[in-house]
């Protein structure tokens, strides 16, 4: 993969060209290359204040799906940035020349905490445990013609925490028009306007809203000892060759702990996960709705106006719970656990999907070994806020986590069977209106 990367009244152009290798690449995956340029509006600031290592870490990040042997970087950069980035990017080659001129970014004295924030649930009960002095940074996505895709209440929550004194900083990009279907080309794509701002911000680390789901696996298929895991190691090596540091706040705690947060904080009032709907006005069709409502009615929140019935007469929401398992298949299982089935009988065929006679009262609490992926400057002030909100986990929870297997109850007859009953129940599907 070529690449280039110009900047024009504070517009920063990153372009893309696909060699040979990296077409045939691109073929074979399940994603592809919608656009070959990326712009990234960042207002007051010049390229020249740009050190030259956060743009190539920028331009990975874009790339790095549709790469099939090398990339070719967009400019010099430090010797420190390109060893240390070489040392976890093995299915590629970096190819770039080291400017003579050129130091490492390294970490400021006096750094602050930022986070890639989204307006969703989980973003924002990471804010709710992090330091007060934490800079949110929401990367807002231009819409176009024919897209579901609504800002609305995710620029109403950015408003908000300005209100209130947080440097709250939003940044205009269509890099999630790299990738077809539109989205984050890699996993930490979002955290690029972060990058970029870092030193112009004085941060030291970034922050992700990552839940116990998604770190360490509850609720898939088996356990991951995340902080050892391949996936932080790449993220977190990458950030570090630009003085960064990966913070992953609530990766111990459940979707279900962070709606308890959201239920509790000052912050929970401007959650919401949906993408599609308005301010207050969540669209109630698609697979967060379905899955926030469900959790919403189990924990009795105040915060939302359960309306699963109507969500699940939803194709997509339909096809999600298809899946085997199904996505975040403890949390849907701990809702329905926690919900008066007499009162909701259009979920029979759900529940009998379920492992419905499992223990999960422990995705109300806390993993506290979750706070190794914690930069230690912050470790302590985070530990304090979070049980202010949510109790640590008994060290039988904790035996929980880690003995996460849901292989023998997928593999079982019965499981297959009423998976199948659930499948064939969407044709002749009746819900009662909440």
């Amino acid at each position: 993969m070529l690449t280039s990367a110009s900047m024009d009244n504070g517009v920063l152009s990153i372009n893309l060209e696909p060699e040979k290798e990296d077409v045939e690449h691109i073929k074979g995956s399940k994603i592809g290359l919608g656009s070959e340029k990326a712009k990234i509006i960042l207002e007051g600031v010049n390229k020249e204040n740009i050190h030259p290592d956060l743009i190539a870490l920028s331009t990975i990040l874009i790339c790095h799906p549709f790469v099939s042997s090398r990339i070719k970087l967009p400019c010099e950069v430090s010797e420190f940035f390109l060893e240390t980035c070489r040392s976890v990017t093995t299915k590629y080659t970096l190819e770039g020349n080291v400017g003579s001129s050129i130091e490492a970014i390294k970490p400021p004295i006096r750094g602050r905490p930022g986070l890639a924030f989204s307006g969703g649930a989980d973003s924002t009960a990471a804010l709710s445990v992090m330091p007060s002095n934490t800079v949110p940074i929401f990367m807002n996505r231009p819409i176009k013609k024919g897209s579901k895709y609504n800002s609305e209440a995710a620029l109403n929550s950015c408003n908000f925490l300005k209100e209130v004194g947080y440097d709250m900083i939003v940044v205009d990009s269509d890099l999630e028009y790299v990738r077809d279907p539109v989205g984050f080309p890699s996993d930490i794509a979002h955290s690029i306007p972060a990058i970029l701002l870092s030193q112009h911000l004085g941060l030291d680390s970034i922050a992700f809203g990552t839940v116990l789901e998604s770190a360490f696996g509850i609720g898939h298929e088996k356990y991951i000892d995340y902080p050892k895991g391949a996936h932080y190691r790449f993220f977190g090596t990458l950030l570090s060759a630009v003085g960064l540091q990966m913070s992953l706040p609530i990766a111990g705690i459940s979707e279900v702990g962070t709606s308890i947060i959201n239920e509790v904080s000052d912050l929970g009032i401007i959650a919401q996960s949906c993408i599609r709907g308005g301010v207050g006005k969540p669209c109630r069709y698609c697979w967060k709705c379905f899955r926030k409502e469900l959790l919403g009615m189990a924990i009795g929140s105040t915060l939302s106006v359960p309306a699963v019935g109507k969500i699940m007469h939803s194709p997509e929401v339909q096809k999600k719970l298809s899946d085997f398992p199904i996505s975040h298949e403890n949390v849907v299982t701990f809702s329905i656990r926690n919900i008066d089935f007499e009162e909701h009988r259009y979920l029979g065929f759900l529940r009998n999907r379920l492992d419905i006679g499992k223990d999960l009262e422990f995705l109300r609490n806390w993993y506290s070994p979750s706070i190794k992926v914690v930069p230690d400057k912050y470790a302590d002030s985070i530990r304090k806020s979070i049980i202010r909100y949510i109790e640590p986990m008994s060290s039988s929870q904790e035996e929980q986590v880690v003995c996460w297997d849901m292989v023998p109850f997928l593999e079982s007859k019965s499981t297959k069977d009423s998976h199948f009953a659930l499948t064939s129940s969407w044709q002749d599907f009746y819900w009662e209106e909440n």
